[in-house]
């Protein structure tokens, strides 16, 4: 089982691989999901390669950020450079980005990004099928869920043991970005999770103001054994903007957890120099709501880190000596997985008065000290009556070691693969601009078919009005946990949310929900390789990102150009966390939101024991259509959230009459554009 490491700075690196990690992973100066790290620059890659390569560890370099159409060839530049110095895998969270590597550089090893979403082993599969060699699951993916999984996969698996937990899951957190332009999904995250907010249920505060969405930082440490046992492949600690102390001190706590053991004792030693509100065990034995949650939302350090133990990974080495006189001295230096340099030195001469005897040899040749490597074991094989002076038992030693480090660090060089034009061609588009509608109850779903809408996204429990709807499509949930299957039966429709259902939608129709995060035409394409007719881009994208997509893909794009935007997807049930939830049917026995500590109100949807987080305001587009058909988008989607029936008509009516010339004005104050004119940073 591999340890796997974060190092935000080379002191970080150092710390990791002398405390026992088997790989870290680092973030380089672009397209890395940590933009305030240190960082490494592409000189210091190089140097951080070499220097784990020849203690071997491995090195995973991060481009776990969404990809901009103008970004895709810069990525693939740097891409190719990392590939080149022998990066050992590539952790993308972008659909494109993957397909791009796997075509141009198909032997490079590609982990999938926990900012993939992927919680189920369907999910799992289908990235192997893409040329993923491992997947890091999504941090809600409980213990029981985790063995599942393992049980119908043979592609590695890595999962969080150790660190912060975000409240919203990975890739599915818009909060940043659309409050206030710093994308989660590109690495800039503000974190305004961690900041106050106070519950609100039918309008009146049930909580005071305080960290309703910030969790106690997660630490699995006495259960390193048991996800042993399961077969996960890489314990994961989060910690790219840690300290080298912390880093340092945290991987040696897991090392011996998974190795020789670690008491409760050393564990809590640990953990009372750096925990977020104390530490839980996340969502391992599944969600324990208010037991995770730090509504303090302060870091919590007891003292300050203690000073690391001076350690040093050295690599174990076999030395063999050769000193006959008359013949040149010999060494050979070999590692335990057999790979070997010899050196020679000057003849060796006969000793005039006294032969150096071998305990003096073997004495020079283990001083490797300042070297990667460490004699296991030396045997000489020498003349009785030879002499060898120390500085030549020196000079030779010190050749082998940098030969032998030499020899290790090129053979993870890789020959410079053929450059691969991946830019496309500008496609030509007609197109007749659109209108459809997402519903989220009967009220709304009403109200759309009194309007004329014929193509409506209704979920599943309104299965039952489906025949009341010319062109139902199925909207999946926004993800499907291990065991927890969709049915598309009677629909021949289904918008997919997450690359864990497409094994749902086999035979039917598909549309690429937002929530796949489509920034990118190489996404598109892929996409369209899957079975996809249509695309939901992401919102995160500005009407000049759209217009770049339009140009390189014909597949029919969607936006949501009406709508609270989801900014969050929780797991954790904010109301059942504070109390408020007063069984299975709590949730339909009030309204709730969050507000924050400028009083904006931000709807809180439950989800069956999790929740949606969604938008203060709804975008809203109409007297901007022309806008919206000049960028060359298919469909405007209205997403109904908390409308009511009246709402749903007016709104659809504005639509309507916009997309038949008419002009439309915007409603006074209450409405936002969204990132169509902003974008994600």
């Amino acid at each position: 089982m591999e340890i796997l490491s974060p190092a935000g700075s080379f002191e970080a690196l150092r710390a990791a691989v002398n405390h026992g990690a088997d790989a870290v992973y680092v973030g380089g100066a672009r397209f890395s999901a940590r933009k305030n790290a240190q960082n490494f620059t592409d000189e210091e890659l190089l140097e951080a390669l070499d220097f784990c390569h020849v203690r071997g560890v491995k090195v995973y370099v991060c481009c776990n950020t969404l990809m901009k159409e103008s970004e895709l060839s810069d990525a693939m530049a740097f891409i190719r450079y990392l590939y080149t110095i022998g990066v050992d895998a590539l952790i993308i969270q972008d659909l494109g980005l993957l397909t791009r590597v796997r075509r141009e550089l198909p032997e490079m090893p590609v982990h999938a990004s926990t900012q993939m979403t992927v919680a189920n082993s369907q999910g799992v599969n289908l990235l192997a099928d893409l040329g993923v060699k491992r997947v890091v699951l999504a941090r809600e993916v409980t213990g029981k869920e985790l063995s599942e999984i393992c049980k119908h996969t043979k592609t590695e698996l890595e999962y969080f043991v150790h660190g912060a937990l975000c409240i919203s899951y990975s890739g599915q957190c818009l909060m940043s970005s659309i409050l206030g332009g710093r994308s989660g999904n590109r690495g800039g995250c503000a974190q305004p999770c961690r900041l106050p907010y106070t519950l609100l249920k039918d309008g009146k505060a049930i909580t005071e103001k305080q960290a309703l969405l910030c969790p106690k930082d997660l630490c699995l440490a006495d259960r390193v054994q048991e996800l042993k046992a399961m077969g996960v492949a890489s314990l994961k600690i989060e910690g790219r903007m840690k300290s080298p102390e912390y880093v340092g001190m945290v991987t040696d706590v897991y090392k011996r957890a998974a190795t020789v053991g670690v008491t409760d004792e050393e564990i809590q030693d640990m953990l009372k120099f750096f925990s977020r509100g104390g530490s839980c065990y996340g969502y391992f034995d599944s969600c324990k709501y208010g037991d995770m949650m730090d509504p303090v939302g302060q870091n919590k350090i007891a003292q300050e880190l203690p000073v690391l133990e001076q350690k040093k990974k050295q690599v174990p080495v076999y030395l063999f000596l050769k000193a006959f006189v008359g013949e040149p001295l010999e060494l050979s230096m070999t590692t335990e997985d057999g790979v070997s340099v010899t050196v020679l030195g000057e003849v060796c001469e006969a000793a005039h008065t006294r032969a150096t005897e071998g305990k003096r040899m073997r004495e020079q040749l283990a001083k490797l000290g300042e070297t990667p490597f460490a004699a296991k074991k030396i045997e000489i094989a020498s003349s009785e009556n030879v002499a060898v002076s120390v500085k030549a038992l020196n000079g030779l030693r010190r050749q082998a070691a940098e030969e032998l480090e030499a020899f290790i660090v090129k053979s993870f060089r890789r020959t410079e693969a053929p450059v691969v034009s991946g830019d496309g061609q500008k496609t030509e588009h007609s197109h007749e601009l659109s209108l459809c509608v997402e519903v989220a109850n009967e009220e709304q779903l009403r109200a759309a078919v009194a309007m004329g809408i014929r193509r409506i996204y209704m979920p599943e429990q309104l299965r039952s009005l489906v025949d009341l709807v010319p062109e139902p499509v199925l909207q999946m949930p926004p993800l499907s946990k291990e065991g927890r299957n969709v049915s598309a039966e009677g629909f021949e429709q289904v918008c997919v949310q997450n690359l864990g259902q497409f094994s749902f939608a086999k035979g039917k129709e598909i549309t690429a929900g937002h929530r796949l995060n489509i920034t990118n035409s190489m996404t598109a394409e892929k996409l369209a390789e899957m079975g996809v007719g249509r695309c939901v881009v992401s919102p995160e994208l500005n009407l000049k990102g759209i217009v770049a997509l339009r140009w390189r893909t014909e597949m029919t794009l969607e936006v949501i150009g009406y709508g609270r935007l989801p900014l969050m997807l929780l797991e954790n049930c904010i109301i059942k966390s504070n109390g408020a939830c007063k069984g299975e049917t709590g949730c339909e026995n009030g309204v709730f939101a969050l507000q924050d500590r400028k009083d904006e109100i931000f709807p809180l949807v439950a989800t069956k024991c999790g929740n949606v987080v969604y938008n203060t305001k709804p975008i809203y587009m109409a007297d901007r259509v022309e806008e919206l058909r000049q960028a060359g988008i298919d469909s405007i989607r209205l997403s109904f959230t908390l409308e009511d029936y009246e709402t749903c008509c007016n709104v659809i009516r504005e639509y309507q009459a916009a997309l038949a010339g008419e002009n439309a004005i915007a409603p006074d104050g209450n409405f936002t554009r969204g990132h169509f004119y902003r974008g994600m940073q």
